[in-house]
């Protein structure tokens, strides 16, 4: 079972910060955008850890925090405190009106999450999502494949063309690559070559999404480079259970 957070920000843009941070270290993220849709969702969610901005309209942190704490069935539910307008003495104040921490914007991702797992570590291997590497020069493709994958379980990675794909595998442990075979530039199965020929990342499985309707032969004779394929459009529960099935394949040694 997922960590479950709760983000209360009514700033969209800060919202989308966290909630990628926390996704991709596998946590599931609630939102809420004002402190008493917060409230709400906290009595009926029960999360894990909330983080709750103190200055929001409706309702703010500090009132929320009163409420929670004076209402026994929240009173030990754990609150981080997130503000942007920090002053001395502020964190003692959150503290003494029962957050649990406090933590100030611009967040620096890393200390963030370092906090995060303070209060809710991930040491479990089982809670650590795959995290899956989408490439297609089709945005709205993209979004497809995240809108797939993301509420079944898996973190997404997106690159738009195989250069992008090629420098994020450089940088983050992929479980497995999702890739469109007519793009610009390189096509799908020649970054299949540039990775396989990869000593850091030659095992991940490759799963080839194409409209092409000549890809059975092509990819036939390339059965080296790719796990299989699957044309476009496809069915959704199709793409899961081939997704499934390449992530579960044994890794060579």
């Amino acid at each position: 079972m997922h960590r479950k957070i709760l983000v209360v920000e009514d700033n969209e843009q800060n919202r989308i910060l966290m909630r990628q941070l926390l996704k991709y270290h596998g946590y599931d993220v609630l939102e809420a955008a004002d402190g008493a849709a917060g409230l709400k969702m906290a009595g009926e969610d029960m999360p894990d850890l909330i983080l709750l901005d103190l200055q929001m309209p409706v309702m703010g942190g500090f009132a929320v925090i009163q409420k929670m704490r004076e209402t026994p069935a929240l009173r030990a539910l754990k609150v981080i405190a997130v503000t942007s307008f920090a002053m001395k003495g502020d964190r003692e104040k959150a503290l003494a009106a029962g957050f649990d921490e406090y933590v100030t914007k611009p967040i620096d991702t890393r200390k963030f999450i370092q906090l995060v797992k303070k209060f809710l570590p991930l040491e479990d291997a089982a809670l650590k999502k795959p995290l899956i590497l989408c490439v297609d020069d089709q945005p709205a493709n993209l979004k497809l494949l995240e809108n797939i994958l993301v509420p079944r379980g898996y973190a997404v990675v997106s690159a738009v063309n195989g250069e992008e794909a090629l420098e994020k595998l450089k940088t983050r442990t992929m479980d497995l690559v999702l890739m469109d075979l007519m793009m610009p530039g390189m096509d799908g199965l020649q970054v299949s070559r540039k990775i396989k020929s990869d000593k850091q990342c030659g095992n991940i499985p490759i799963v080839i999404l194409t409209a092409y309707t000549g890809v059975e032969t092509y990819i036939k004779s390339l059965s080296d480079e790719v796990f299989g394929y699957l044309h476009k459009p496809f069915d959704a529960e199709e793409l899961v259970k081939l997704v499934q099935a390449a992530l579960e394949q044994p890794k060579a040694p």
